[in-house]
């Protein structure tokens, strides 16, 4: 049976990270809706380590990663084969009163001795201590091709500059607006680094608590791009497990909390999401399972 399949005059930015040294991966690339093109490049599965466990964590992610060091948290991740890695230097955040085991740029020199994985380098959620924090990072990482992040409309203007001069790419998050995601990649893009080293990240919501909108957004983003919107053909990006593991289900159970992290994943890479990134490794066991039978 022949299959009818919808042609577009766009096409989505394809983004490659890693380099040097470093392994190199690549996604992206689509001229189509997700599962319509053929090959269909997958998306790439991160899993995510934290500089300090939060002693609000979620008690099934401290089971896994609290009884390790940062470097030793690293090397655990890098045994379940991501893709990528991100790094999450959280202790920067004002709100955040646990010391780290040094200064972020002292254990990023650790970290990147130890693993060749891609890298997802992201900062503390505060602008005004990423401002200060993540071009230092970036400095650090000269030419080896990391995703930096995360840039908002208040402290775009130096990650911008940072990642530009250090040949990165940077993840530029906004509210659930199409129009605001457009104007912030503009904005970076008149900084003077390329839409196609801009990763977009929608907000992320988890399953039962915003998913369906969040969708939605990602859906019109990419039916956008492939319309013919050049300022919309980034890459996109969802932080899936640090919004799944703080919901009341994730709380309440481990296999619960797995079964949420991979059903909101999957909704997203349905949505068009280029990058997903994990914290539980049994999710990203499955979902790369999954995703290597249907691609």
């Amino acid at each position: 049976m022949e299959v009818i399949r919808a042609e577009y005059k766009g096409k989505i930015c394809t983004l490659h990270v890693g380099g040097m040294k470093r392994q190199t991966v690549s996604c992206g690339g689509h001229t189509s809706p997700p599962f319509l093109s053929t090959p269909y490049q997958r998306p790439l599965l991160a899993l995510e380590v934290y500089d300090v466990i939060l002693p609000d964590q979620n008690q099934y992610l401290k089971k896994i990663w609290s009884a390790e060091d940062f470097i030793s948290r690293i090397k655990k991740a890098e045994s379940y084969s991501p893709d990528v890695l991100c790094l999450r230097f959280i202790s920067a955040s004002p709100d955040v009163n646990i010391a780290a085991e040094g200064q972020p740029a002292e254990l990023l020199i650790q970290a990147k001795a130890v693993t060749d994985l891609p890298l997802i380098i992201t900062g503390c959620g505060d602008n005004t201590k990423d401002e200060e924090m993540l071009p230092l990072l970036s400095d650090e990482m000269k030419d080896e091709n990391v995703l930096l992040g995360v840039a908002t409309e208040e402290n775009y203007r130096m990650l911008a500059v940072s990642c530009s001069v250090n040949d990165h790419s940077l993840i530029a998050e906004t509210p659930l607006d199409l129009s605001l995601a457009k104007q912030l990649n503009i904005l970076i893009q008149n900084m003077g680094l390329p839409v196609e080293r801009i990763v977009m990240h929608h907000a992320t919501a988890a399953l039962g608590y915003g998913l369906e909108y969040c969708y939605s957004i990602l859906e019109k983003s990419r039916l956008a791009a492939l319309e013919g919107d050049h300022m919309l053909s980034s890459v996109m990006l969802n932080f899936v497990g640090q919004e799944s593991w703080k919901t009341r289900e994730a709380q309440k159970s481990e296999q619960l909390g797995i079964n949420w992290e991979t059903v909101t994943a999957l909704a997203y890479i349905e949505g068009g999401a280029d990058i997903i990134v994990l914290d539980h490794p049994e999710c990203l066991i499955r979902l790369r399972a999954l995703l290597d039978q249907w691609t």
